[in-house]
């Protein structure tokens, strides 16, 4: 589904580690095929979508980095911003009585990973 982030705040990274085969992506009026651990870096206020027609999982490490065009001040800015919204986020879901929510996945997954080693 084409999207894109409301300003232009942040680069995006798409590292493919798995299942590339079918997987393509489109930025602008630009599409690629993904090729496993080359990355693609964008600004996330662009239109962009992707499309996997693949029969393999498809695993996509995403990352986002503040855009260097932004000055110390509207990082600072940002930043505060991110953490009211994620503290507000927090609040609402303690009093929300589903499962569906990044704070519910995150409480369930505690405690997969016993040790170090699994990594």
């Amino acid at each position: 589904m084409p999207h894109n982030g409301p300003t232009g705040k942040k680069l995006r990274v798409h590292l493919p580690l798995l299942g590339t085969e079918g997987a393509r992506m489109r930025v602008g009026d630009e599409t690629k095929h993904l090729v496993q651990d080359e990355c693609i870096i964008f600004d996330d206020s662009f239109n962009h979508e992707a499309w996997y027609d693949g029969t393999q999982t498809r695993i996509n490490l995403i990352l986002d980095f503040w855009h260097p065009e932004l000055t110390d001040d509207e990082v600072k800015f940002f930043s505060m911003l991110l953490k009211s919204k994620l503290k507000g986020d927090r609040i609402l879901s303690e009093r929300v009585q589903n499962e569906d929510h990044l704070y519910s996945i995150i409480e369930k997954t505690k405690g997969i990973l016993k040790s170090n080693d699994d990594w």
